[in-house]
């Protein structure tokens, strides 16, 4: 064979190759653009693991998956010598409106411990209208948010103003929270007026977990409202607080919809207050919330939590276990949102008070003491969606939930539940000169059962609750909690 003729093959077998090739890359190219078949990347990500350092968005996948099948296939270069680049502009900060709210509400703007006053119950914001609004910069480097909850008798009102430095390794955060409110005890009424400086600094270690310090000032006021005479003389009592927090924050949840999640999050959390006018006042709190939540099948999850916390050192926190979070008792309900009938530990230098929650089926107080464990579990099953097997439109039939849940949970002071330190473990009888202290006969651990319904309406996630709780082996009467509020 000639060299001619073997050129001429050689060339020939070339083009051939090159045509099949092209044919092969044209049909590949329209079976990968029918998306009525099925999605363009599931073409060639069979089994597609979630990688959380290296995230890919839905709406990111299709130039994406582009792009990788023209570099292994078709090897572009693009020539960018021709492009002109924009000439360098300095940039200046310059902030646009982030987001305002303005809403019926019934939380705080920000949940701090409440100052203990001697056996006055913990106050609940009720109705209030809630306003925030915040501000960004372009590059997203600087956060101010702002707000302030106006209540209904105008006197226990709330402030908040915020601003964030995200730029670094460390997210910076300095907070001003102003609280009031109006409380009573068994002799006198007054006002409560908290102030609180907060400064923060955050360093995310991973996608999925973050340390957290803070350190704040705080300044309580109680001003005594003049009743009668006695009180009319009464000064007002003002303590200045200095506190450190330490917190330790996984999150690696995924949200499917409202109120459902995938994954496991928790915090460890520690603190340290001490009254800077006084001196054996110092406080510790120690804490976690653990939540695991389990896919049973597509949207239909088991959500678990676990909770405890525990105070210690000369001033102790008072938790009071029962009810539910941003608890409108005071509707459709006969019952009193405190249960007064649990008396409180005597003889303890209580120095804040806190709300044990979630423990349905029970007003709060059914148990009291400076530590508290309790564990949720609840099977959330967004029926319409499930039944429906894809999205909705509406945001109302894509929330709504029909959950059934248990809740166990129990509070004490001393060394543990059991001990006979407890308040609520005696009973004293005083007839005259005579006091007999008797065993209550109360068992330290309550449980409670019962179902319950979500639906997002008209932008509030509307949670509705009716349990029963076991105390003493006894099932109490049903009641009816109607909150605000996602998760536990």
């Amino acid at each position: 064979m000639t060299s001619f003729r073997k050129e001429r093959t050689r060339l020939l077998h070339k083009a051939d190759s090159v045509e099949q090739l092209r044919q092969w890359l044209i049909a590949e190219d329209r079976k990968r653009r029918d998306t009525l078949k099925k999605p363009i990347y599931e073409y060639y990500i069979k089994n597609e693991p979630i990688d959380i350092n290296h995230y890919i968005f839905e709406k990111e996948k299709q130039n994406y998956y582009e792009q990788l099948w023209r570099k292994k296939y078709m090897d572009i270069d693009l020539d960018t010598g021709g492009i002109e680049m924009p000439q360098i502009r300095i940039y200046e900060k310059s902030f646009y409106n982030n987001y305002l709210v303005t809403q019926v509400d019934f939380s705080f703007l920000n949940n701090t411990y409440q100052v203990y006053s001697g056996g006055a119950p913990y106050f609940n914001p009720g109705v209030n209208i809630l306003t925030r609004f915040g501000t960004v910069d372009l590059f997203e480097n600087y956060r101010i948010t702002g707000g302030f909850r106006l209540a209904g008798n105008f006197d226990s009102n709330e402030y908040l103003l915020s601003v964030e430095n995200l730029k670094g390794s460390f997210d910076k955060q300095l907070i001003y929270h102003r609280q009031a409110f109006l409380n009573y005890n068994d002799s006198v009424l007054f006002k409560t007026i908290s102030q609180n400086i907060y400064l923060s600094y955050s360093k995310a270690l991973t996608e999925v977990f973050a340390l957290k310090g803070t350190v704040s000032y705080r300044f309580d006021r109680q001003v005594i409202l003049s009743t009668d005479m006695a009180s009319l003389n009464y000064r007002d009592i003002t303590k200045h607080w200095a506190s450190l927090k330490g917190e330790m924050i996984y999150d690696n949840t995924r949200k499917r919809l409202i109120n459902i999640y995938y994954g496991t999050r928790f915090k460890i959390f520690g603190e340290y207050y001490r009254e800077l006018t006084s001196a054996k006042s110092d406080m510790v709190v120690l804490g976690i919330d653990f939540r695991k939540y389990i896919r049973i099948h597509r949207e239909l999850i088991w959500a678990n939590r676990f909770a405890a916390s525990t105070s210690f050192g000369p001033t102790k926190l008072i938790y009071y276990l029962g009810g539910v979070d941003n608890w409108m008792g005071y509707l459709f309900n006969d019952v009193n949102m405190l249960n007064s009938a649990i008396p409180v530990t005597p003889n303890v230098n209580y120095g804040f008070q806190a709300l044990a929650t979630n423990m349905r089926g029970f007003t709060q107080n059914i148990r009291n003491g400076n530590s508290f464990a309790l564990i949720n579990s609840e099977l959330r099953w967004p029926v319409i969606r499930y039944l429906v097997g894809h999205p909705l439109r509406s945001n109302f039939l894509n929330s709504v939930q029909v959950v059934g849940f248990g809740d166990i949970g129990t509070a004490w002071s001393g060394k543990s539940p059991w001990d006979d330190f407890n308040g609520y473990a005696t009973e004293k009888l005083t007839n005259g000169p005579v006091s007999v202290t008797l065993d209550s006969n109360i068992r330290p651990i309550v449980t409670g059962f019962g179902v319950g319904a979500r639906a997002q309406v008209l932008g509030y996630f509307v949670r509705a609750d009716w349990a029963w709780g076991i105390d003493n082996n006894y099932i109490l009467p049903r009641i009816f909690y109607l909150s605000f509020s996602l998760d536990f």
